[in-house]
């Protein structure tokens, strides 16, 4: 089976493509085969776990029921539990100021000296997924 390394550089809500990097990630696991995803970008704030805001939400319920099923923290989650392996970039993290929060399901803190390089030697496929 191959090993298939995604980077990803989009978070949610910006446009489809982690709904994307997930469906793409649930259909190799499902055939065998590994998947590594290095978020990098706007892509490490899918990493993190989301805490609700209290209070108005100054959205329309129409926007709001059109931003819901483009997060895919918990399908993240769910790849983790079925053998993804899913690291973020800390560096990324930091520019963001959420390198403290606590990571969602399973991702792991990464670094692209170490993570993403480790990554790049042991991947048959390489896919960069964002813009």
């Amino acid at each position: 089976m191959a090993n298939l390394t995604m980077i990803l550089l989009s978070g949610a809500a910006e446009n489809e493509d982690s709904v994307f990097a997930t469906r793409l990630t649930e259909a190799a696991l499902a055939k065998g085969h590994k998947v590594q995803i290095y978020l990098f970008g706007n892509g490490v704030n899918l990493s993190k776990k989301e805490f609700p805001i209290e209070g108005d939400l100054h959205i329309a319920g129409r926007l709001l029921e059109h931003i819901e099923p483009t997060k895919v923290i918990d399908a993240l989650g769910a790849l983790t539990e079925k053998g993804a392996d899913i690291s973020t970039c800390h560096t990324n993290e930091h520019a963001r100021g959420i390198e403290s929060r606590e990571y969602a399901g399973g991702i792991k803190w990464g670094d692209v000296g170490g993570t993403f390089s480790k990554y790049l030697m042991t991947t048959d496929v390489l896919l960069t997924v964002g813009h």
